[in-house]
């Protein structure tokens, strides 16, 4: 009797529904609740985590957020005039400077140089993430 009124059941449902009311009835291992009582145990006799110290952070970032605040306004005030001046129409880099400027240029290659064969190297020894 009970066959039929599960054909009968599994002729409503969906075919998801049907294949899992066909399955028969997983049971766990004889240690599996013993384990999960212990976990549990261990979980409600662990002491409760430590409380963030509000009391001492409020002033600190009071002090960052007021410093942050000061320096915006100086920005503003320091800003604003200096809106009103145009800005040179060619930039003149001093004769001293033109050849550190080159060194530099070519530091700057060979690091993306030796940052692209190492990634390269990364990638073919099957290790893809960047890190």
């Amino acid at each position: 009797m009970e066959k039929s009124k599960m054909e009968s059941d599994a002729g409503e449902m969906t075919g998801l529904d049907a294949m899992l009311a066909l399955e028969e009835e997983i049971t766990p291992s004889s240690g599996f609740l013993s384990a999960v009582m212990e976990r549990v145990q261990e979980e409600a006799s662990a002491p409760p985590p430590i409380p963030f110290p509000w009391k001492r952070a409020v002033p600190g970032i009071a002090l960052v957020a007021g410093v942050f605040g000061w320096l915006g306004m100086e920005l503003v005030r320091a800003g604003v005039p200096a809106i009103g001046q145009s800005l040179p129409s060619t930039v003149q880099i001093p004769p001293g400077l033109i050849q550190p400027m080159e060194q530099a240029g070519w530091v700057g290659l060979a690091l993306a140089v030796s940052l692209a064969s190492w990634l390269l190297g990364r990638r073919l020894a099957g290790r893809a993430e960047l890190l």
